[in-house]
This record gives structure tokens, sequence and C-alpha cells, in this order.
């Protein structure tokens, strides 16, 4: 009698089936997950760098400024020198430490409908961290999901969905 190692024909085809059929079911869901997870990072890290603005404005008794570009690539900075380009590098501050969000650490996601006051930028005042006058609001999508960011006078910053179905948020 012989003992056969290794597979059978049937035992191979079987074992490719089914990773085949995990692969097509399983991909579609990973990339929703993963697009998902980047508009949520981008939404959740625009909203800590207006609180970052909002402290550091409170804290160092100066006006601190957020610039928001919406073009394509689109990018948020905190700047304690004014008006700033956060296309080019090291242009927008705080403190001498760059502080830009880019498009580039989020690139399924896009910014559109923003809503801000001149230059699509808003101030917090040193004294009480407001922004009054210049509150606003921009909305982050991934094609299907959309997050709100809003900004209000009083200086409060949230997020809230705007469209499709997040966990987490608030509806707007």
């Amino acid at each position: 009698m012989r003992n056969a190692l290794g597979l059978t024909l049937l035992e191979l085809l079987v074992t490719v089936s089914i990773m085949a059929l995990v692969l097509t079911l399983g991909v579609p869901s990973i990339l929703s997950a993963q697009k998902s997870m980047q508009l949520k990072g981008a939404a959740e890290v625009s909203y800590f760098a207006f609180q970052k603005a909002r402290s550091a404005a409170i804290s160092s008794q100066s006006n601190i400024m957020v610039i928001l570009n919406s073009s394509s690539p689109w990018c948020i900075a905190v700047s304690d020198g004014g008006l700033c380009d956060c296309q080019i590098y090291q242009d927008c501050t705080v403190n001498g430490v760059e502080a830009t969000i880019q498009q580039q650490d989020f690139k399924l996601i896009k910014m559109q409908d923003l809503k801000f006051g001149n230059n699509d930028a808003t101030i917090f005042d040193g004294v009480r961290g407001l922004s009054m006058g210049h509150a606003g609001s921009t909305v982050f999508s991934d094609g299907s999901n959309q997050i709100k960011l809003i900004l209000s006078n009083m200086g409060r910053v949230r997020l809230c969905v705007k469209s499709g179905s997040l966990g987490g948020y608030e509806t707007c």
C-alpha cells in the first residue's frame, strides 16, 4: 500500500475556489472600510487643528489664523503669522513649527463646500478664542459619505454627518 503525499487536484480546486470567493466578497468591503477610515481621519485631524489654533490663540494671547484651501490638492494650515499658503512648505507655522494638513495624507478624500470668511480663513482672537465674524464650514467626502466640519462664532468646532452612514457622529 502506498501513502500519497501532497494534494489531489480536487482538493486544490476546492481551495482555489474558496480563496476566490473570499477575495471577491472581501476586497470591496476592505476598500469601503479604508475610505471610511480616511474620511474620519481627515475630519478629525482638521477638527483638532482648529482646536489647536484656538488653544494657541488663548495661550499666546495673540490672533491665530486657520487657512483652508479646497483646490486640488486641498490643505489646511494654522498660522501665527497671518495669511499664508498651505501648499508651500514651511509657509504656515505656529511658533516656528509647520502646522499643515495635506490631502496627500488622505488621498481618497475631497474637501468641498468651503464656506469661510475672507480668503477662506478664520481667525481665533487671543483673548477668549472666539472666531466672531469668521465662522464657517466645510465638507469632507469620500464619494458616498460626507462629514461636515462647523465652526461657530463662539469658537466651537464640531463634526456631523451630512450624508451616508458613519457611526460616532450626530447627523447635521
